[in-house]
């Protein structure tokens, strides 16, 4: 009789490998996850983490294999989201930083014009119909402004409830339910570098473990040989008390293909996040509010949120920037196992990994109960 996987080692901490470890330990599993840094400060910390119905108007995954193995990723996050926001709790180790919000997608092309966002729209559609989504429904000229219908070139849109994620609040609950879970989590120095092939059984001997998963986002880059290429994103953390009204919505507005348009804004209860910026193969995280494409990117926030930024200004020492770099595949997502290995690899997800994060880590887990221990 074949012998069974027990002993699973997870590299990378960030959301995609805490969920994965988590979802691995709560089916029996032991489970070692290997981080070269802190949850907190990976870069799934400062990510913008609305959820978003693949082909992400916030995302970049256009490739047909990504979009259609993706519907059913986020969709299981979405329900596993959706249940985390019933923790009444605003403060303490028993909050999971997850909250619905109403949020609206605009568009400044008709959706008719492009058959993938045609299909998409009737997708959803039908989960709304279903109860799989909640709050769908298609804008009209009621919904948004005149003024920002102008200035912006809105043409389109729809709006769903969607779970918001305060990504830093998030990633300290996920690293403590995994500890909780039983998984053992290693932060900092000890580092695989090199293939990750021609040592699998080095690393498995000295984690005893029968299996590796790798979660290590860019990381796959040295650790897979994949095409990975860097999505440098920035954010600001705007207090929501320096705003002249509160921001109950989020709002995004798809990114032109040339141009650093893109807009979005997620309301967090004490704080708003407004981007975005997408840079591909940029390296550097050290930007500060000075950076040319940031002020312009805070200054498409403040035409959006007229009122509401109306005089608050980006350089007072309370408003803050964050800069990630989101990992991504240029193929697609990778989500498979390595032939002849006990290594699956999930990696590749740039904008959407807490969209994908939950439901990934269940593929995860039906590719290592299907392994042997050899």
């Amino acid at each position: 009789m074949a012998r069974t996987v027990r002993r699973v080692l997870v590299i990378g901490a960030g959301v995609s490998g805490l969920t994965t470890a988590l979802t691995l330990a709560g089916n029996g599993l032991d489970v070692h996850v290997l981080g070269e840094r802190p949850a907190e400060r990976t870069v799934s910390a400062v990510a913008g983490a609305l959820w978003e119905f693949p082909p992400a108007v916030c995302g970049q995954h256009g490739n047909p294999v990504s979009i259609s193995r993706s519907k059913s990723w986020c969709m299981a996050s979405y329900q596993k989201f959706a249940g985390l926001r019933t923790l009444k709790a605003s403060t303490g180790p028993a909050y999971s930083g997850v909250r619905m919000v109403r949020a609206n997608f605009y568009f400044t092309e008709p959706v008719e014009s492009d058959r993938v966002e045609v299909v998409k729209r009737r997708e959803l559609e039908a989960l709304y119909e279903v109860g799989q989504i909640q709050g769908y429904r298609r804008l009209t000229g009621e919904d948004v402004d005149e003024r920002v219908v102008k200035e912006f070139g809105i043409v389109d849109g729809y709006r769903l409830t969607v779970p918001a994620v305060d990504a830093p609040v998030y990633m300290g609950w996920l690293r403590r339910q995994a500890v909780h879970s039983g998984v053992t989590v290693q932060e900092g120095g000890r580092r695989v570098t090199g293939r990750l092939l021609p040592q699998e059984a080095a690393l498995r001997k000295e984690f005893e473990v029968d299996a590796i998963v790798n979660c290590s986002g860019m990381g796959a880059a040295e650790l897979a040989g994949a095409a990975m290429v860097p999505l440098r994103g920035a954010l600001i953390r705007m207090p929501a008390d320096k705003l002249n009204r509160p921001v109950i919505q989020a709002h995004a507005l798809a990114k032109s293909r040339d141009e650093q348009d893109m807009l979005l804004v997620v309301p967090r209860g004490d704080t708003v996040m407004l981007g975005g910026l997408v840079e591909p193969g940029e390296y550097d995280s050290g930007l500060d509010k000075g950076y040319p494409p940031v002020r312009e990117m805070y200054r498409r926030c403040q035409d959006f949120l007229h009122e509401e930024l109306e005089g608050v200004g980006l350089d007072d020492e309370d408003v803050e920037l964050v800069v990630g770099l989101r990992p991504y595949r240029v193929e697609n997502v990778c989500l498979e196992r390595e032939y002849g290995f006990n290594i699956v690899h999930n990696f590749g997800h740039a904008g959407s990994g807490f969209s994908f994060s939950w439901g990934c880590a269940r593929e995860v887990l039906d590719l290592v109960m299907g392994m042997e221990r050899v």
